[in-house]
C-alpha cells in the first residue's frame, strides 16, 4: 500500500563559480576609470593602456582580486585573537578577561587572564 519513498539521486558535482555583486563591479569600474584618467592626464599611461584598463575583462580580474583581499581581511580580522583585540580597543570596554595563555599573546594592557589582573586595570571597578 504505502511504499517507502526512494531517495533522490545525488546531485552531480558542479564547479563553483565566483559571483561578484553588481555593486562591487560598479565601484571597481568607477575607481579604475578615475585612477586611469588621472594617470592618462599626467602622461603616465597611453591611450591604448587606458582603453585596455576600461575593458570588462580587466575590471573583472581587478574586482576578483579586491574581493579576495576583502575576504582574506575578514578571515584574519575575525579569528579569535583579532576579535579579542577589536573588543579590547572599544572605548566601552574596560578589560577583557580571557585564558591566561591568550592574554599573554595579545599585546593590549586591558586584555588579562584573571579577575585579579582585571581589577588592576585603570578604570575597572568591581561589580
Amino acid at each position: 500500500m504505502n511504499q517507502p519513498k526512494q531517495a533522490a539521486p545525488p546531485e552531480p558535482a558542479v564547479a563553483t563559480k565566483i559571483v561578484i555583486p553588481p555593486q562591487v563591479i560598479a565601484i571597481v569600474c568607477l575607481g579604475i576609470s578615475f585612477v586611469a584618467g588621472i594617470l592618462a592626464s599626467r602622461g603616465l599611461i597611453t591611450k591604448e593602456t587606458l582603453a585596455y584598463i576600461g575593458t570588462p575583462e580587466f575590471q573583472a580580474v581587478v574586482g576578483t582580486v579586491l574581493l579576495a583581499g576583502a575576504g582574506l581581511w575578514g578571515l584574519i580580522k575575525n579569528r579569535p585573537h583579532g576579535l579579542i583585540k577589536s573588543t579590547a580597543a572599544l572605548s566601552q570596554v574596560d578589560a577583557v578577561i580571557t585564558a591566561p595563555k591568550t592574554a599573554g599573546e595579545i599585546p593590549a594592557a586591558n586584555v588579562v587572564g584573571t579577575l585579579q589582573e582585571a581589577s588592576e586595570v585603570p578604570g575597572v571597578t568591581s561589580r
